[in-house]
């Protein structure tokens, strides 16, 4: 029985910890804590450290391990996990923000957007793939043929083409929610809006210190509203549907790669697959990021200098591109502060 007062008697569980990361290339190149545990980085897999207290709170368990497991095969050379999560995480804790910001809650915004992203990114690298392997393979072999030259017979086709890209539009949708999530967390907005429409009119409405973010959002509406439509038409088609077709031969003869468009919509075109992929994943990317920032920006202590610098593409690092840093003019400081004290 312990005596109130009385120092604790350090058991097992209390002991300083430490854990080899296994696999991966190089050192660690990044860290966060995300509450329950500690994300790692090295510039190719990630890995999730987790303390006894986070494993046993209530210390019922006085051996309670350390849990050190690597949890992906991609690491903070990912555009996504530099760009959107560490780069923003690093401004966040640059800033003087005005006003209380939930800076946890953030960060966890950010942390779901970037696994969004990831995932956005591995479908997309694996997608790209195999189309181009089949692409590969009829410029060097052909189509074979049957029915005395008049069939094409097996007409190639990438495997599960249907499958995956409706579960990256489930990611993307994914990732464009957890981008609405980080306007609320910056403005008392009366609600949340996955409606890239709806949140530019609130922002114009309510967040009068983030109209440049409004005019921005409302920007980049039709963008986010072609992903959500072709999700939503993917999986509960009606009148308007997804289409996502294989690789089929047109009309004339000739091999078409495949292509995704919405049918019931004049104005909706198809799209290669191949090229639109990646450019929905660097358009979300750029999106979270800009947003992310925008908000920072809006919440800046105003009688402070700070500005948002470039990195020189000769000096991004591929272990960690970051492409953005939050700075502070120096200068402009010490003069604002002579000039007070005059």
């Amino acid at each position: 029985m312990s005596v109130p007062g009385e120092p604790r008697k350090k058991l097992p569980r209390h002991q300083a910890g430490s854990a080899q990361l296994v696999g991966g290339t190089g050192p660690i190149t990044a860290m966060c804590s995300l509450g329950t545990h500690l994300e790692i980085y090295k510039r190719d897999k990630t890995f999730h450290v987790r303390t006894p207290e986070s494993i046993d709170p209530e210390e019922t368990n006085p051996n309670a391990p350390w849990v050190t497991s690597a949890v992906a095969d991609v690491g903070s050379s990912s555009l996504s996990i530099a760009r959107v999560f560490l780069q923003s995480r690093d401004m966040l804790d640059s800033a003087m923000l005005s006003g209380e910001i939930d800076k946890p809650a953030v960060i966890l915004a950010l942390h779901s957007c970037k696994e969004s992203l990831v995932a956005c990114e591995q479908l997309s690298e694996a997608i790209v793939g195999r189309i181009q392997e089949v692409v590969e393979r009829i410029t060097s072999s052909g189509i074979p043929r049957d029915n005395q030259g008049r069939g094409l017979n097996p007409f190639p086709q990438v495997a599960s083409l249907d499958l995956d890209c409706g579960i990256f539009l489930v990611h993307a949708n994914r990732a464009i929610k957890a981008i609405c999530e980080l306007p609320p967390l910056f403005f008392p907005l009366s609600r949340r809006d996955s409606n890239f429409e709806h949140l530019a009119r609130r922002l114009r409405a309510e967040a009068h210190d983030a109209q440049v973010l409004a005019d921005f959002v409302e920007a980049n509406a039709n963008g986010v509203k072609h992903l959500i439509g072709l999700r939503n038409f993917h999986e509960h088609p009606g009148v308007t549907r997804t289409v996502i077709r294989n690789f089929h031969v047109l009309p004339e003869g000739r091999i078409a790669p495949p292509f995704w468009h919405l049918e019931g919509e004049a104005s909706s075109e198809p799209y290669a697959i191949a090229a639109s992929l990646p450019a929905a994943v660097t358009f979300l990317r750029d999106m979270a990021e800009a947003v992310f920032i925008h908000l920072l920006m809006a919440r800046i202590q105003p009688n402070l200098p700070f500005f948002v610098e470039e990195v020189p593409e000769g000096s991004i690092d591929p272990a960690l591109p970051i492409r953005y840093r939050l700075s502070i003019d120096f200068g402009q400081l010490k003069a604002g502060s002579s000039n007070g004290n005059a």
